[in-house]
């Protein structure tokens, strides 16, 4: 895969925010089950605010698409991203409407579930999104993903690939009718279960399994993907319309996971900020690999992204 642009751009993410509030558990309860937890903690997340907060700590320049309540909670949440270096002058404020709230129960093993209200997220209008990207000119990366209304995502992805961007889109959270876009978007971003559930499978199958399911991929029209796969790293399929499939393995960085809340999105901003580069997408795969095994170190999402310096001094502390 090429990216269009050899120099680094800015990257503009069109995406959700959402006040997250966690409690740590020990397990995960079953249905009807009540366990006690301890602590409850308000951070800022959401996957757009997610992946716009990690590209911008890695020194990106990113502009935020969203749409939050007029609430306390909303103008906490902008307030952050500014902090983190974002440019938030294109998130809009939905009278009357609550900001999107997530609920994370996270468990010892690090392990999460994970419920969405999406309040001001589903507000987030076409026209709105339109006006703001042709607002921007010059665009490298444009950054994708769920929480927000598909018609959203659609119109977002033809006027990217109208400004000559590369369209990355998380296919989370998954639904069927999402599968209609990945003719516009150049990379797709999506976990096991996400592309099993896109191909129609229920396990991976046992011969050449990643070629197989990266050329029923390519029959959905998407060009080409990386498969997220938590402690095993990640898989690129390049290329998905031609045949045979060379499936790149990237291995992952070990790690001791504390919480692995937001690493997706911390993958999917740092795979962003490495093709806004002008990087190739099997050694963009790497560097998220590792950014995303840094935050799974950390608790919560945004809170547990790192910076450039941070994350060369965890990588020489790692080589000794």
């Amino acid at each position: 895969m090429t990216t269009h642009h050899e120099t680094t751009g800015t990257i503009v993410v069109v995406g959700s925010m959402n006040s997250d509030l966690t409690v740590h558990t020990s397990r995960l309860p079953a249905p009807g089950e009540t366990v006690i937890g301890e602590g409850i903690s308000r951070r800022p997340g959401g996957k757009g605010s997610n992946q716009a907060v990690a590209a911008a700590l890695l020194g990106a320049s990113v502009h935020l698409i969203a749409s939050v309540g007029d609430d306390d909670d909303g103008t906490y949440l902008k307030n952050a991203a500014t902090d983190s270096g974002v440019r938030t002058d294109l998130i809009s404020i939905e009278p009357g409407c609550g900001t999107g709230t997530a609920l994370i129960v996270v468990d010892d093993s690090a392990e999460n579930v994970i419920v969405v209200s999406p309040g001001a997220n589903a507000h987030l209008r076409p026209g709105l999104v339109q006006e703001s990207l042709s607002s921007l000119g010059g665009v490298a990366v444009l950054c994708l993903s769920l929480e927000v209304p598909l018609e959203t995502v659609g119109i977002a992805a033809r006027n990217a690939a109208d400004l000559g961007a590369t369209v990355l889109l998380n296919l989370s959270p998954f639904t069927t009718e999402a599968i209609s876009v990945l003719p516009m978007i150049d990379v797709v971003v999506l976990n096991e279960l996400e592309v099993l559930a896109a191909v129609g499978m229920h396990e991976v199958p046992r011969e050449r399994p990643w070629e197989l399911i990266g050329a029923l991929l390519g029959e959905t029209g998407a060009k080409n993907a990386v498969v997220t796969r938590g402690a095993e790293g990640a898989i690129v399929l390049e290329d998905l319309q031609a045949w045979p499939i060379q499936p790149v393995f990237v291995d992952a960085t070990r790690v001791i996971p504390v919480d692995t809340t937001g690493c997706g999105d911390a993958f999917a901003g740092a795979l962003a900020v490495e093709l806004a580069k002008g990087s190739a997408l099997a050694s963009a795969a790497r560097f998220a690999v590792t950014v995303a095994a840094y935050a799974a170190t950390g608790h919560g999402a945004q809170n547990s992204y790192p910076n450039r310096a941070q994350l060369q001094d965890w990588n020489s502390q790692l080589q000794v």
